[in-house]
């Protein structure tokens, strides 16, 4: 079942936040001294975002993919009725 045009805005929109937190977070704790602790904490954030945004990139290829073979399709079914008159 697709999700619904906002779902899929707000996923992004979320992903976007996120984006932003981190960027601020980690000039923050490039700007001090950090513990190690912290630093995997960043690691661990940054590569939770990285694996959202893969999802998010995968499902807009899928739905391009589908937009494309419609398209194909309906062009094909357009020849195939010229054809007949």
């Amino acid at each position: 079942m697709a999700a619904a045009p906002d779902e899929r805005f707000a996923r992004a929109d979320a992903l976007l936040m996120e984006h932003r937190r981190l960027t601020v977070q980690a000039r923050a704790l490039l700007a001090r001294t950090a513990t190690q602790a912290e630093r995997l904490a960043m690691a661990d954030d940054l590569i939770a975002l990285i694996d959202g945004l893969d999802v998010e990139k995968r499902a807009l290829g899928a739905r391009i993919h589908r937009g494309r073979v419609a398209n194909a399709a309906m062009s094909a079914y357009g020849r195939a009725m010229a054809a007949r008159r």
